[in-house]
């Protein structure tokens, strides 16, 4: 994709005249700059915070309560915003506004139909005030079915997984920009062979966009040359296909992230329930990897640390936060010391257990503090 545009600041968002209209490519320089915490723009002097998608609402940690050894209490703040059905993701635009995916409740047999939702900067430094905001902007698709992960790219086009449609779609920034809205995303993306849950979504240093298929034993990545730019569905060939190496390797991958040096971090969901990194020098070609390094689980004050894990994300030092989908609800912080040989070792931190009132945490991201 070539690019051309830009990302609207803040203070001219609402500014229909000064949005691209079409979708803005993506640049391999550009995305050099990227993404190293789980599709966060931001500068990395910001990326401090955790925030959690957590079954109903949103919550965030900040650093201290993530420090090693901190003892297991009650998030900073809480967004419970009544919009929410199931949000299932978290990220953050270049201007630190909160973007949520929910899921919806239709397939449950709820009312609550599956959306996008931002949350302004100024609304998280209010969370203390109103921990009930209604969001900025409510972008409701009917090609959506149980959205699950999203990932801005460097010029603020949205990509996100949908789990039920086995698609990704793509969303501009003019898209992303009216306060409540009904769209037809920009861009679908169906796969051959297909998607299988589609979860997980990134991009590498190149440009390159990787899917998880959380209901098979595969990552998918698509070439940056290959993305489309310009409106409608496409269907395309994944140029790498990573699979199950016979061990565990990759089973129900929820979470993708890169980090600093280019290796790929993805958690398993289901058994052995593992946080692993594949090698940058094993991502070229299609194949069955064995992970560089394997977090597995270990059990502490009684609680397994890795329980079904499903967000993972670094921040700014390069630690690895990794979020419990099953009980005991928790997350567990490996240092970036720990990151190097892995193993089932003690986190540095491991925050769990009903007093943090996560309930079936999903995705996670770094993103600014809100003290």
């Amino acid at each position: 994709m070539n690019l051309e545009g830009k990302h609207t600041p803040t203070s001219l968002k609402r500014n229909r005249h000064d949005v691209p209209k079409t979708v803005v490519g993506l640049s391999v320089a550009a995305l050099s700059l990227a993404l190293a915490c789980g599709g966060s723009t931001l500068d990395p002097k910001l990326d401090k915070a955790l925030w959690i998608a957590n079954g109903t609402n949103v919550v965030e940690y900040i650093p201290a309560q993530l420090a090693k050894g901190a003892p297991s209490e009650a998030p900073h703040l809480v967004n419970n915003s009544s919009v929410f059905g199931a949000p299932q993701g978290v990220t953050f635009d270049a201007q630190g506004n909160l973007w949520v995916i929910d899921g919806g409740t239709l397939g449950a047999g709820g009312t609550a139909n599956p959306a996008l939702y931002e949350f302004t900067a100024a609304q998280l430094a209010g969370l203390h005030a109103n921990n009930s905001p209604m969001p900025s902007v409510a972008l409701n698709s009917a090609s959506f079915t149980f959205p699950q992960q999203a990932v801005f790219d460097p010029h603020g086009n949205l990509w996100v997984s949908d789990n039920g449609s086995n698609a990704v779609f793509v969303f501009t920034p003019e898209q992303l920009m009216a306060p409540n809205s009904n769209v037809t995303p920009y861009i679908s993306i169906t796969s051959s062979p297909a998607f299988m849950g589609p979860l997980g979504i990134t991009f590498d240093a190149a440009g390159d966009l990787w899917v998880a298929n959380n209901a098979s034993t595969t990552l998918f990545e698509f070439e940056a040359k290959a993305l489309p730019s310009t409106p409608g569905s496409v269907t395309l060939a994944p140029n790498v296909t990573l699979s199950d190496d016979g061990n565990g390797s990759i089973q129900a991958p929820w979470a993708l992230v890169f980090d600093s040096v280019g290796d790929l971090w993805s958690s398993n969901a289901n058994a052995p329930n593992t946080v692993v990194k594949f090698a940058k020098a094993d991502l070229g070609t299609s194949g069955s990897p064995v992970p560089a390094v394997t977090l597995g689980p270990t059990t502490v004050g009684g609680n397994s640390t890795l329980a079904a894990p499903n967000g993972i994300a670094f921040d700014n030092l390069g630690d690895l936060a990794s979020i419990s989908s099953a009980s005991p609800f928790g997350v567990a912080v490996f240092g970036h010391e720990q990151l190097v040989s892995g193993g089932a070792i003690a986190p540095d931190a491991f925050v769990a257990g009903t007093v943090t009132t996560l309930d079936a945490p999903a995705g996670c991201n770094y993103g600014p503090v809100v003290n």
